[in-house]
C-alpha cells in the first residue's frame, strides 16, 4: 500500500477528544491518523467506514510494518505477534491497518511538509496569540485548558 499521499482533507469541524466522545460525534470517515495508541484503537476503529484505513503512529507495529521495511522472515513473524490483536480487529471491520515508525529524519519530513502542501492540510489555531514572557500562561492552556488548535507563541525580538 502506498499510503502517502493517499487522501483529501476535508475537515470542518475541531474536535477536542479528551471532554468529546468523538466516536459519537463523527459520521463515518475514511481514513484515520492514530496517533493516541492503544487505549483509543476500538473507538478509533468505530468511527471508520468498512473498506477505510488506519495508519498508526504509536499503537504497534504488525507483519505488513516488517515486510514494508523489509525485515527477514524470523522478524516479520514476531512483529506478527506483536501486532496480530490490531490486525484481527481492523480485519474484523474490513479496515486496512498500517503501522509507521515515526522517528526525526529529514527526508520523512519533507514526505510530510509534501502531502500537507498537495492537500492544502491547514492546522487550527487558537485564537489566542501569547508574547514570549507569557509563555507560561500559554503552556498552562496547552497543558490543562481547551486549546481550538495550535498555541501560537509571538517571539518579538524588540521586547
Amino acid at each position: 500500500m502506498d499510503y502517502h499521499g493517499c487522501c483529501q482533507a476535508d475537515a470542518d469541524k475541531y474536535l477536542d477528544y479528551k471532554p468529546e466522545n468523538y466516536w459519537e460525534l463523527l459520521e463515518p470517515v475514511d481514513f484515520v491518523i492514530d496517533t493516541l495508541g492503544e487505549k483509543e484503537f476500538d473507538r478509533e476503529l468505530s468511527i471508520i467506514k468498512s473498506g477505510g484505513k488506519m495508519v498508526s503512529l504509536i499503537a504497534g507495529p504488525n507483519k505488513q510494518f516488517a515486510i514494508d521495511k523489509g525485515m527477514p522472515k524470523a522478524k516479520q513473524l514476531l512483529f506478527g505477534l506483536a501486532g496480530k490483536k490490531f490486525d484481527k480487529k481492523a480485519r474484523e471491520k474490513d479496515v486496512e491497518y498500517w503501522f509507521i515508525f515515526v522517528r526525526a529524519d529529514g527526508e520523512q519530513l519533507k514526505e510530510i511538509s509534501r502531502i500537507i502542501e498537495k492537500n492544502n492540510i491547514v492546522p487550527a489555531i487558537d485564537p489566542t496569540t501569547f508574547r514570549l514572557a507569557d509563555v507560561n500562561q500559554a503552556l498552562h492552556l496547552v497543558a490543562k485548558g481547551h486549546p481550538k488548535g495550535k498555541v501560537l507563541l509571538r517571539v518579538d525580538y524588540s521586547e
